[in-house]
C-alpha cells in the first residue's frame, strides 16, 4: 500500500501521466474475408505515376491553339459554304488539293480565283467535312503543319455514287500555314488513285 502511494505521489510531482496498458491491434481480416479492402489512398506530394490523361484533357501552346482554331474555323465556313469566311483564311496563293471521288483521281489547283470556284463547287455538291482530330506529330517546334482527320464526308455526288451516308476519307488533309498570321497557304486533301476510290 506504502510503495502504491509513493508511485503516485511521484507520478503526480513529476507531471508525468501514468502508463496506460496499450491492447495489441486486432488482426487483419484473412484473404477469404468477403468485404473488399479499400484501395491504397497515395500520399500527397508522392511521387506516384500521373494518371493517363482522358480524352478530353489536352494541353496546346498559343501558337498550336491559333493554328488548331485556323483550322476548325475554315471547316465550319466550308460546311457552311460562307465561302468568304472561308477565303480570309487563305492565302492569296493558296495551293489546294482534293480527291474527285467520281473519276477517283486528284484535283489540284492554286490562288484565290481558282479556289474561289473549288469552294462554291462544294457548296452546291452540299459537300460536309465531319472533323474527327488534328494532330502534329513533327518534332521541330518551326513546323507549321498539321494533319486534319475526318469521320465522314457526304455530298450529292457520294449519295449519287450509292453512298448515302458519306464515306471514311482514307487520307488525312494536310494543312500548312504562313510564318506571319497562321494563314493556311496549303490545303493538301488529294492522294493517288487508290486513296481517292470511295468506299464504304
Amino acid at each position: 500500500m506504502m510503495h502504491r502511494l509513493a508511485l503516485a505521489t511521484l507520478l503526480l510531482t513529476t507531471g508525468c501521466a501514468p502508463m496506460t496498458t496499450v491492447s495489441a491491434p486486432p488482426a487483419p481480416p484473412s484473404a477469404s474475408a468477403s468485404t473488399p479492402a479499400a484501395p491504397a489512398t497515395p500520399a500527397v506530394g508522392s511521387a506516384g505515376p500521373a494518371p493517363a490523361p482522358t480524352p478530353v484533357t489536352f494541353r496546346n501552346s498559343a501558337p498550336q491553339a491559333r493554328r488548331v482554331a485556323t483550322v476548325v474555323t475554315f471547316i465550319d465556313a466550308y460546311n457552311g459554304a460562307r465561302l468568304d469566311a472561308a477565303l480570309a483564311l487563305l492565302t492569296t496563293d493558296v495551293s489546294l488539293s482534293d480527291c474527285d471521288y467520281r473519276t477517283a483521281s486528284t484535283v489540284s489547283l492554286s490562288g484565290t480565283d481558282a479556289v474561289r470556284q473549288w469552294l462554291t463547287d462544294r457548296a452546291a455538291d452540299r459537300d460536309q467535312l465531319v472533323l474527327e482530330s488534328i494532330v502534329n506529330e513533327n518534332p521541330d517546334p518551326t513546323a507549321r503543319v498539321v494533319a486534319v482527320s475526318y469521320a465522314k464526308r457526304t455530298s450529292d455526288t457520294l449519295r449519287s455514287l450509292g453512298f448515302s451516308n458519306g464515306v471514311t476519307p482514307r487520307i488525312a488533309t494536310k494543312v500548312v500555314f504562313t510564318m506571319s498570321d497562321d494563314r493556311i497557304r496549303a490545303f493538301q486533301n488529294g492522294g493517288n488513285s487508290e486513296l481517292c476510290r470511295p468506299t464504304s
